[in-house]
């Protein structure tokens, strides 16, 4: 009998460690866990594990220096890093010294899953032999995508078809529809799937850090620039870099965007050296950028560059036949012991969904957990949804999905408001939505605390 792979799970936040350990024993791993990255490495220098997964940022060892030792103790060990945005720096040096990926807080779990699988696959000892290999790739794994619908399958299909080319791909589709997903998919099905995985979203850093991210700046460059940073864009090396909502760069970085295409060149901010690109460019929007084009808000000489090879995401109102599957996969992977009846399922499948794939996926996390029955009934949907009448979308956001009952006082006006721009126009991005809501981050939180959504 095959022996469970061995992963090792360090972090120093015990929620953290206890979620995670559950997590990854319920999908077949067999996992030990510390809370201290010294009793950690005393542990895997004797054991040996496949897969080491820590949090970056912990008393004592940092993560980086835990998977060096690590590494020197067991060759073959696999390195996961977990990090909080303000420490995404290190994650690439991780990447950049054997590293196999970096998941960023917060983060799903099918994305830590995701990244355990690939890394076990890419040190599958090579037929023949008995050192680390490549997994020869018989086809594609598109295990993360949900659904069998004649428009999921034309867009994988492509995927599949361009995945291996070097070409750079736009992929556009509505809020919620699993965009990061695609580039994923087209980076983990190419042969570039042994190297890094970068990005970024542009609309949820200002104009400065943004740059600074991307292209990386020199000492002294600016205020606060008291060390040489590398830019995500020449630290993805020879693997992909996502740059998500690109249509929210503004027009000056938009210009150095383009520069660095047509060059293949990085120039850091305030440095006067340029450095190779070598990665592949993988972009995302929801926005439509011909019409931002004509407007003026995007440069039509870089929309072309982005726009090479153009996959188009489908709303979830396109590809109704999957509801089912993934309503199966939501309750499935969050370990409920629930079940849809027929009606509910059919009420599902009848709604607009204007927040797509991610609005299902909290529809059903939210009616998994406060349904106390096994069985989820019509009646346990949310008020809209029994009170508004159902119909398709058209195009166009107001043909998108049914119309909401009126909020009965100013209080649920404000708390509708507030999550629609949550999760349509700021994509679930908490401080890009407190920005266009005109408020703090810190009073966004408050709010959504009290809404019970913190």
């Amino acid at each position: 009998m095959e022996s469970k792979p061995t992963v090792l799970l360090v972090d120093d936040e015990k929620p953290m460690l206890e979620w995670l350990g559950l997590l990854l024993e319920e999908n077949g791993y067999a996992v030990t866990c510390f809370g201290d990255p010294w009793e950690a490495l005393q542990w895997a220098r004797e054991n040996g594990p496949k897969v080491l997964v820590s949090d970056i940022r912990m008393p004592g060892m940092t993560g980086l220096e835990l998977f060096r030792e690590v590494k020197e103790a067991v060759p073959g060990v696999a390195g996961i890093m977990i990090t909080a945005y303000s420490s995404v720096e290190t994650a690439v040096k991780a990447i950049r010294e054997g590293a196999e990926d970096y998941i960023v807080k917060p983060f799903k779990a099918d994305h830590l899953l995701s990244a355990i699988e690939k890394a076990l696959g890419r040190r599958r000892p090579a037929a023949g032999g008995s050192g680390p290999g490549v997994e020869p790739r018989g086809g594609f794994d598109f295990s993360s995508i949900i659904g069998s619908s004649a428009p999921m399958m034309e867009l994988l299909e492509n995927v599949g078809r361009v995945a291996d080319q070097p070409s750079t791909v736009l992929i556009t589709g509505e809020s919620g529809t699993g965009k990061e997903l695609i580039a994923r998919a087209l980076h983990y099905n190419s042969r570039r799937a042994d190297k890094p995985f970068l990005g970024v979203n542009c609309g949820s850093l200002s104009r400065n850090l943004l740059e600074s991210e991307l292209f990386g700046h020199v000492k002294g460059s600016f205020t606060g620039a008291h060390r040489d940073k590398e830019g995500l864009m020449t630290a993805a090396g020879e693997g992909t870099f996502f740059l998500d909502e690109v249509s929210e760069m503004d027009r000056e970085l938009q210009v150095k965007l383009l520069r660095a295409l047509q060059e293949r060149q990085i120039r850091p901010v305030g440095g006067n050296t340029t450095l190779p690109f070598r990665a592949r460019l993988v972009c995302a929007t929801n926005r439509e950028l011909e019409r931002m084009v004509s407007a003026g808000e995007f440069r039509e000489d870089l929309y072309y560059r982005l726009n090479v090879i153009p996959l188009r995401v489908p709303p979830l109102r396109e590809r109704r036949g999957d509801i089912r599957l993934l309503v199966d996969y939501f309750v499935k992977r969050g370990g409920f012991n629930k079940t849809f009846s027929k009606e509910a399922l059919q009420r599902l499948e009848e709604r607009g969904w204007p927040g797509n794939v991610r609005e299902l996926e909290n529809l059903v996390e939210r009616l998994c957990v406060m349904t106390t029955e096994t069985v989820i009934c019509p009646e346990r949907h949310p008020a809209h949804f029994r009170d508004a009448p159902a119909r398709g979308g058209g195009e166009g956001e107001a043909g998108r999905g049914e119309a909401p009952a009126l909020p009965s006082s100013l209080e649920e006006m404000e708390r509708a408001w507030v999550l629609y721009t949550l999760e349509h126009r700021a994509g679930g991005n908490k401080t890009r939505a407190a920005e266009l809501l005109g408020i703090n981050p810190s009073t966004l939180h408050r709010k959504l605390g009290r809404y019970g959504l913190r």
